[in-house]
């Protein structure tokens, strides 16, 4: 009976397809375009980009070591926008219409590299 629940909770997360992890290569930037491993080419209308791939600002406070001094507010931009040909991680949300972009992975590609497999 354990046995016969186990597939059916297996069988039912496969069809569910909940969320999963693929790789790809940006091939443009403006606007963003990344190709996955099956050569499927994801337009932004398709993708949601995390904080690490994508220019945000920090605030934070500060102040000097040893000091008695108030802390200061300070505000930084990251600038880590997507380029050309970088390798990607991302998740598939549920359905498969919609990507996340999560992070950069591996090593640049070059201009003459098709592969986008990792």
């Amino acid at each position: 009976m354990l046995e016969a629940v186990k597939l059916l909770a297996y069988d039912v997360l496969q069809q569910e397809n909940i969320a999963d992890i693929c790789y790809g290569t940006v091939t443009a930037t403006e606007p963003l375009k990344i190709i996955l491993e099956q050569k499927l080419e994801l337009t932004e209308n398709f993708l949601i980009l995390s904080q690490n791939v994508m220019k945000h600002y920090e605030s934070f406070y500060m102040r000097k070591k040893d000091s008695n001094e108030q802390w200061e507010h300070y505000e930084i931009i990251i600038e880590k926008e997507l380029k050309k040909g970088e390798r990607v991680i991302l998740m598939k949300m549920t359905g498969g219409q919609r990507y996340v972009v999560l992070d950069r992975v591996g090593e640049e590609m070059t201009e003459n590299e098709t592969d986008t497999t990792v």
